[in-house]
């Protein structure tokens, strides 16, 4: 259901294999970049700190470019439906590669932190309109193969970054991590503008709701700053988080009351009374809320509970990682063969509440191999979750409307995830300053309280999990379209 007409595309050109190979080759590049940026800047924060100072502000350095990247991302995804794919992909490539060298540049943590905005300005297309892409060159019962392979891409970005950024910090220099995104995003401009060529352009002059827009990010900052706000020790409840909410839940009314008159609206409000997109996305943020907590607090058990180093809690997130990996292979694999998408949300919820279940109850630490399979299943969970929702959403909605869907599954995604952390993090600190552990976890080893704190903690994500389990019973499966 849609609130007004848009303009229509022309009818997509017929691609041949390898053009089509070409293609998603370039895509992937582009999610590589935007997917690496995120975990390669963790490892050498310490690093900058060190070197242009402000370590107080240092948290900033990851939450602008989150915050940023956010916010912008719906606004990508519908104007890549009312301008095309191409000038959009190419318009966020540029502004990442743009904020890339300016924060290699800067000579001050207040310049590193502008910088990176600008780079989040850029990476907020790159995901969403990649994925849109995929969607025009396959139909939804081929689509599922495709996902699964860029969504293995995220994955390996997520395992190579760490390296990545502490090789540069190690062997070259911390402005490195910044650098290396220029010759990836020349190559990815270069994929861009040859092979999109040929991608349908829209039929008519499109009615921009730039009002619409500013409303996004109106509403949608003050409440990941609030988000922000609670990950660095803030209570849920005090006077700056509470304001950030307030003044982001006034401005998102807003937006819903101009989203519904708006002719051409910068997030169609139509599109949540569609029941499966409607639920495959509050299912997204669900999931996404169990699965980048346990991606950060994972680590940090093995740490405070077992008294691991860094390296080692690092080697043992291999298995969930790699899990990660298999599962969205695999689940694409499914969705491409059988047609069908439900039983994997089922599947996949329900093996992360077991497996965060038995977690709570044993505890990280005491056995590799224990260690081992339950992560390994988290992960095949969080593959088995992630890589149909994409082509579930696509499906549901009118091809016109495929940037928009795919950008709204990202932000649900990303605020989902930012959330979880803020909520998990706030048990996990809460309970570890009640035993009086705090001091000794600046300190490293293991600290008292740590592992009845992790129980509460994966308890918590249980039950996240569980919920999401329960919501997946109402999504409805519809035949995937074979054109």
């Amino acid at each position: 259901m849609r609130d007004a007409p848009d303009p229509a595309p022309d009818t997509p050109p017929a691609f041949a294999p390898r053009e089509r190979q070409g293609i998603v080759a370039g895509l992937t590049l582009a999610l590589f970049l935007s997917s690496l940026d995120q975990t390669i800047v963790a490892t050498a924060l310490s690093a900058i700190a060190g070197d242009i100072g402000g370590w107080e502000a240092m948290p900033w350095v990851v939450s602008a470019y989150l915050i940023a990247s956010t916010v912008v991302t719906p606004i990508y995804g519908r104007l890549s439906d009312l301008y095309g794919r191409r000038p959009m992909l190419l318009a966020s490539v540029a502004i990442f590669m743009l904020g890339a060298a300016l924060a290699a540049l800067s000579q001050s943590m207040a310049m590193l932190i502008a910088a990176r905005v600008v780079q989040g300005l850029g990476g907020g297309g790159l995901r969403a309109v990649a994925l849109a892409v995929v969607g025009d060159l396959y139909p939804p019962r081929e689509r599922g193969q495709v996902q699964g392979y860029l969504s293995a891409t995220f994955a390996t970005a997520n395992v190579v970054g760490p390296v990545l950024g502490g090789l540069f910090v190690d062997y070259l220099d911390w402005r490195w991590i910044f650098w290396v995104n220029l010759p990836l995003g020349l190559a990815a401009l270069a994929a861009t503008w040859v092979q999109l060529r040929r991608l349908p352009l829209p039929g008519k002059r499109p009615i921009i709701d730039w009002l619409g827009a500013v409303l996004i990010v109106l509403s949608c900052t003050p409440l990941l700053l609030a988000i922000s706000e609670v990950q660095q020790g803030a209570a849920f409840l005090s006077f700056e988080v509470a304001g950030l909410v307030a003044v982001g839940l006034v401005f998102l009314v807003l937006l819903i009351l101009q989203e519904r008159v708006a002719p051409q609206p910068m997030l169609p409000i139509g599109l949540f009374r569609n029941p499966i997109f409607s639920v495959a996305i509050v299912l997204t943020g669900l999931s996404s809320m169990v699965m980048m907590s346990l991606t950060m607090l994972v680590p940090l058990s093995y740490q405070l509970a077992s008294g691991m180093t860094a390296k080692e809690a690092g080697l043992r997130m291999i298995a969930m990682t790699l899990g990660s990996v298999s599962g969205s292979f695999l689940a694409g694999q499914a969705v491409g063969r059988t047609g069908r998408y439900r039983f994997l949300a089922l599947l996949g919820t329900s093996v992360a509440t077991a497996m965060c279940l038995l977690i709570a109850v044993v505890g990280l630490g005491h056995s590799l191999l224990f260690d081992t399979v339950v992560t390994l299943a988290m992960g095949l969970a969080f593959g088995c979750q992630f890589s149909p929702m994409t082509v579930t959403i696509q499906n549901a909605l009118d091809p016109r409307d495929g940037g928009i869907g795919i950008a709204c599954m990202f932000f649900f995604r990303l605020m989902g995830g930012a959330f979880g952390v803020a909520v998990l993090s706030a048990i996990l600190l809460g309970r570890i300053g009640a035993t009086g552990g705090l001091a000794q976890a600046a300190k490293g080893g293991v600290v008292p309280g740590a592992e009845a704190a992790f129980s509460a903690v994966f308890f918590a994500a249980a039950g996240i999990a569980a919920a999401s389990f329960c919501l997946a019973f109402a999504l409805r499966e519809i035949p995937l379209r074979g054109r």
